[in-house]
């Protein structure tokens, strides 16, 4: 194989790839990339997989200002991260000659020998079931669905299904629901066609956050193909240059629909903004084991608490916009939950609170847009006071 790259798209390809290559394995293969050359079809893939996911970027040799040129077909597997780092320290154009056992990398007076594994070793995830529905969307509001979401599934393993979010496709829109339990993120776009049947999957948060790494998220023009397959997801764009293969969660996801409050007795709104910042302040002094703070609505105003046993207190207000309330309601809630929720809801103006009463869970959705969030309130005892607290709270879990 006799390839010459240049270096500037080498180094994004690989930037993508690397994300893919797990830190840790016991199968040496997948600390790897494949790089393999197509003069036939003019092209170059690179391939990187870990046990759950899989990724290919394809450079083209075209005629004006091509990305690579093509002299002879061939592959090589390469080492995945030292590659990477060779290739931000090169200049102008890497050449690169593959033989069985050894590969050159060539730029300026720089001259790399790599040793390589056998092609035939390297075997990405690859989803095999012919029976999928495909759908087709806009990269920024793929993009804006993931990161409303991704961020409330569970980090631990005690029920695994939860550590993903569950994509369903309805009958104009896609939508996605994440929940650890404790909060729970939903939100929909909507989709441009779908060929097949309706269909969902529940998909490691984990892998979605890499997919949303990639995304061309400013590109309102860019349309992003999701193929459904009965265990995968298949991501790609850029007429199928970036193509990410995705394992699904086994399992039922459960149904969420039954713990949202839909006819909140009091709604307040804020300014989204104005309220992420005094969380941040607040949350400094908020005790590192529980991260609680107290938050109190009223007509006027919300009062956010934090009581640090050691350091002291700190307290902030926001003024409510808006508000169906005709009492002051009063909750300790883990403040970084609130963090998450409101940098997820970037680019809003004002969110609304929708409350039942104390110590139930609540709903947060962003004013003007589609999307709905829940947070499980921690329970506190009614004889703590906003400067002392006589009794340590306690999550109340969402039945999920």
């Amino acid at each position: 194989m006799k390839v010459t790259f240049r270096c500037d798209e080498l180094v994004k390809v690989l930037r993508d790839i690397v994300r893919v290559v797990p830190n840790s394995t016991n199968r040496p293969v997948l600390k790897h990339v494949l790089i393999r050359a197509n003069k036939e079809d003019d092209r170059v893939d690179l391939y990187a997989s870990s046990e759950d996911m899989s990724i290919r970027r394809t450079l083209y040799e075209t005629i004006t200002d091509p990305a690579v040129t093509i002299e002879t077909s061939g592959a090589c597997l390469l080492p995945a991260k030292e590659l990477f780092e060779i290739v931000k320290k090169a200049i102008g154009n890497v050449a690169v000659h593959a033989n069985s056992t050894k590969t050159k990398l060539v730029f300026g007076k720089t001259k790399y020998e790599l040793a390589s594994l056998e092609p035939e070793l390297f075997t990405p995830y690859t989803n095999e079931n012919d029976d999928t529905t495909s759908v087709v969307l806009l990269a920024p509001e793929l993009h804006r669905l993931l990161r409303r979401t991704t961020y409330a599934t569970a980090k631990g393993p005690a029920r695994p299904i939860l550590t993903g979010v569950h994509l369903a496709l309805g009958e104009s829109v896609l939508q996605a629901t994440a929940t650890d339990g404790l909060r729970l993120a939903g939100f929909t776009v909507p989709y441009q066609t779908i060929t097949g049947e309706q269909r969902s999957l529940t998909v490691p948060a984990a892998l979605l956050d890499k997919v949303a790494l990639g995304l061309p998220a400013h590109d309102d023009d860019e349309e992003i193909t999701l193929v459904f397959g009965s265990s995968s997801l298949i991501v790609s764009w850029d007429d199928d240059s970036y193509r990410m293969v995705i394992r699904a969660l086994d399992g039922n996801y459960p149904d969420t629909s039954r713990i949202i409050p839909h006819n909140p007795l009091y709604r307040i709104q804020v300014d989204r903004q104005e309220l992420l910042e005094a969380c941040e302040r607040v949350s400094i002094l908020s005790e590192t084991e529980h991260q609680r703070a107290q938050f109190e609505f009223t007509r006027e105003r919300l009062t956010l608490t934090a009581i640090s046993s050691q350091y002291g207190n700190a307290r902030d207000t926001v003024e409510v916009k808006n508000a169906s309330i005709d009492k002051a309601l009063s909750l300790w809630c883990n403040i970084h939950y609130w963090i998450t929720l409101l940098r997820s809801f970037e680019g809003i103006e004002q969110i609304e609170v929708g409350l039942v009463e104390t110590n139930q869970p609540f709903t947060v959705n962003p004013v003007g847009e589609t999307g709905l969030c829940l947070i499980a309130p921690m329970a506190n005892s009614t004889a703590v006071s906003k400067e002392t607290a006589s009794t340590e709270p306690t999550d109340e879990r969402v039945s999920a």
